[in-house]
């Protein structure tokens, strides 16, 4: 049998990420994550599989379809339904979670190790020595979602178009340190960064998936710093999302909170934009007029500059890492080629 792990948030809450870790090596079963449980793996660790989310070519690429056994460690069913990886439902599935499993059509465990993660990790390790298993591969011909990532990341530093394309944002951003914290806020922006933003370590890329509440990152970038001072925190929004909580400026600037703010600037609910198109072949009610928003962080006091070259991204982080309270940076967008958020992925959208 060939087996895949799929981690989900309960293993960043529970701090179980070491022991993970240590299963996957000792075992050597591939580890796919869902967004809410990036770092969960390293990014540039050989049995990562990548970061699983709401396209079910992206789970055929992490290697479920060739899977017999998924063992779900701290899965969610909120984050992204069940029937994603197992549409037919007959995958055999081992369950490790705090509670009890939540039974769906799709995900009805044979095995459940109920209770604390890590403890109950350690404990399969110990129990699965001496039967190691094939990390699971994708299909013939298919390429890896982890190799896609790497070679995303490594095409967007040399990417020059204006406005900026999403590999090229998520380059510069993770030129961040390694101890940044970078929270997504709900939008096309998040697909991005979800699921092509190399990850290292837990704890430093949180996402809003589940019930997915748009403008939440400016407040959990202020709440971010004040918990941990010494590490940079950047939020990354859309300007629809930003525009639903942009009064916490005003938070930011008066508790003098260094949060650095990068707004996807684009006009348009993008991430509506594609699924309406998907079902009605025309989207409506998802377009705004233009925001200054320069101007708009400078009515709080808070310093923001708006990109004008592919190049002034990475400027304008430096200067911001510089600065003792929050600043902002407006960056304009090109969603032209976008894995798509209703169906599949087009191939030259993640390798553009």
């Amino acid at each position: 049998e060939k087996a895949v792990i799929l981690a989900g948030a309960g293993v960043i809450r529970g701090r179980a990420t070491t022991a993970l870790r240590t299963l996957a090596v000792a075992t050597g079963v591939g580890v796919a994550e869902t967004f809410m449980a990036k770092g969960a793996m390293a990014s540039d660790d050989p049995l990562w599989l990548g970061t699983v989310g709401m396209q079910a070519s992206d789970y055929e690429l992490a290697g479920f379809g060739d899977a017999d056994v998924v063992v779900t460690v701290g899965y969610d069913l909120v984050e992204h339904a069940p029937s994603h990886w197992n549409p037919d439902g007959d995958k055999r599935v081992i369950c490790l979670d705090t509670l009890p499993a939540e039974v769906d059509a799709h995900f009805r465990p044979e095995v459940e190790l109920t209770g604390d993660l890590e403890s109950n990790l350690d404990h399969l390790r110990v129990e699965l020595t001496g039967e190691a298993a094939t990390a699971v591969r994708p299909r013939s011909g298919a390429s890896r979602l982890s190799d896609l990532v790497i070679s995303h990341l490594a095409n967007g530093l040399e990417d020059i178009a204006f406005p900026l394309r999403p590999g090229r944002a998520l380059a510069d951003l993770r030129r961040l340190p390694e101890d940044a914290i970078v929270i997504s806020d709900v939008g096309l922006h998040k697909l991005w960064l979800a699921r092509l933003f190399p990850t290292r370590h837990p704890h430093t890329v949180f996402v809003s998936n589940g019930l997915a509440g748009m403008g939440v990152a400016l407040p959990l970038g202020i709440a971010a710093k004040l918990v941990h001072p010494d590490r940079p925190v950047v939020t990354v929004s859309g300007d629809g999302g930003f525009l639903m909580n942009c009064q916490e400026l005003e938070t930011a600037s008066r508790l003098r909170v260094p949060v650095i703010n990068v707004v996807w600037e684009d006009q348009a609910l993008s991430a509506i934009v594609t699924k309406q198109d998907a079902s009605f072949g025309e989207h409506f009610g998802t377009s705004f007029g233009g925001t200054d928003f320069v101007a708009l962080a400078g009515a709080f006091g808070v310093p923001a500059w708006r990109c004008e070259t592919a190049a002034d991204l990475g400027r304008h982080l430096e200067r911001a890492l510089d600065l003792e309270g929050p600043s902002l940076i407006s960056v304009p967008i090109d969603y032209s080629l976008h894995p798509d958020v209703a169906g599949e992925p087009a191939e030259e959208a993640l390798t553009a």
